[in-house]
C-alpha cells in the first residue's frame, strides 16, 4: 500500500511522542478506530474520549489537516481507491446497496448498444478476457460461462506469465474484454492504450470511468463505498446477463456446445 493509504495512522505515529495526555487519548482511539472520523462528529469523538471538542479540533490541526472535513475527505478518497474503510454505521447490513446498484446497472444497459456487444461475444473469432487481482475471479467466471456456449475463449495472461506477448497476438477479428474493478494494476492504463486499435469491452467500477473514452465499449458497475469490503454482486450479475444473451443469440449452436460439454462430464465422471 502507498503511504497515502495510511496517512492518518502515519501522522498520528509521527506526532505521538509529543502529544499531550488528552491528545494521546484521542490518538489511541483513532489508531484503533480510524473509520470513526467518517461516521462520528468531532463532538461525538470528544465525548467518547472524554475530552473537549476544542481538543479534538486542535488534535486534527496538529496532524496537519485543516479541519475535520479535510481529514474525512482523505479517508473517503482512500475508500474510493478500494481500501477497506468503514464509512457508515452498519446497524443493519442488508442488500439495499446491492439492489440500488443493480437498478443503476439496469438503467445503464438501456442506454448502451447491447446488441453490438452481444454480437461480438457471439461472433468474434476469439474472445480474450483480461483480469488481475480481484478482477481475476470475475474474468475466470466469465470465461467458464462463455465456454458453455462457444469455443475459443481465452483468459489472459496465463498464471506466471506477462501480458506483452498476449497483447501482440490479438488479431483484428478478436474481441477483448478487460475487467478492472477497484485496485487496478499499475500498468492497467498501458493495457488500455495497447488495445485502442481493437474491439474492446471495459468492465469497471466508477473509479475506472476515466478509461471509457479509450475503449469501444464500456459498462460501469457502481460499487458501494459505505461498507468496508466490496460486494461483487453487480459485476457477477452483469456477466450472467451478457452470457445468457449470448447463449440466446447463438441458439442452436450454443446448445450443441453445452451438450457436448455435458457428455464429456459424463464420460470422464468429473461431476457428482
Amino acid at each position: 500500500m502507498t503511504s497515502n493509504s495510511h496517512s492518518l495512522i502515519e501522522r498520528i505515529t509521527k506526532h505521538y511522542p509529543d502529544l499531550t495526555p488528552n491528545s494521546r487519548r484521542l490518538a489511541d482511539y483513532l489508531l484503533l478506530n480510524p473509520e470513526k472520523v467518517l461516521i462520528m462528529s468531532t463532538n461525538d469523538i470528544a465525548e467518547v474520549c472524554s475530552v473537549s471538542k476544542t481538543s479534538v479540533s486542535r488534535f486534527i490541526r496538529r496532524l496537519g489537516y485543516a479541519d475535520h472535513l479535510s481529514l474525512r475527505n482523505e479517508l473517503l478518497a482512500v475508500r474510493e481507491r478500494g481500501q477497506p474503510v468503514l464509512t457508515s454505521a452498519l446497524d443493519n447490513c442488508d442488500f439495499h446497496q446491492e439492489i440500488q446498484a443493480l437498478e443503476r446497472l439496469r438503467e445503464q444497459l438501456k442506454s448502451v448498444d447491447m446488441k453490438a456487444i452481444i454480437k461480438h461475444l457471439a461472433e468474434a473469432k476469439r474472445i480474450k478476457i483480461i483480469g488481475y487481482r480481484n478482477s481475476y475471479p470475475l474474468a475466470l467466471h466469465f470465461r467458464q460461462q462463455l465456454m458453455q456456449c462457444r469455443s475459443h475463449v481465452e483468459l489472459l495472461p496465463l498464471p506466471g506469465q506477462t501480458i506483452g506477448e498476449d497483447l501482440a497476438a490479438i488479431e483484428e477479428d478478436d474481441f477483448v474484454i478487460v475487467i478492472g474493478i477497484r485496485r487496478r494494476v499499475s500498468h492497467f492504463s498501458k493495457i488500455i492504450e495497447q488495445l485502442q486499435a481493437h474491439q474492446c469491452l471495459l468492465i469497471t467500477d466508477q473509479s475506472g470511468q476515466k478509461y471509457v473514452q479509450s475503449t469501444t465499449h464500456s459498462l460501469i458497475c457502481h460499487m458501494n463505498n459505505e461498507t468496508p469490503l466490496d460486494s461483487y454482486a453487480v459485476p457477477m450479475s452483469l456477466i450472467s446477463h451478457l452470457v445468457n444473451n449470448t447463449y440466446q443469440l447463438l441458439n442452436g449452436e450454443a446448445t450443441k456446445v453445452s451438450s457436448k460439454i455435458s457428455v464429456n462430464y459424463s464420460k470422464l465422471n468429473e461431476l457428482e
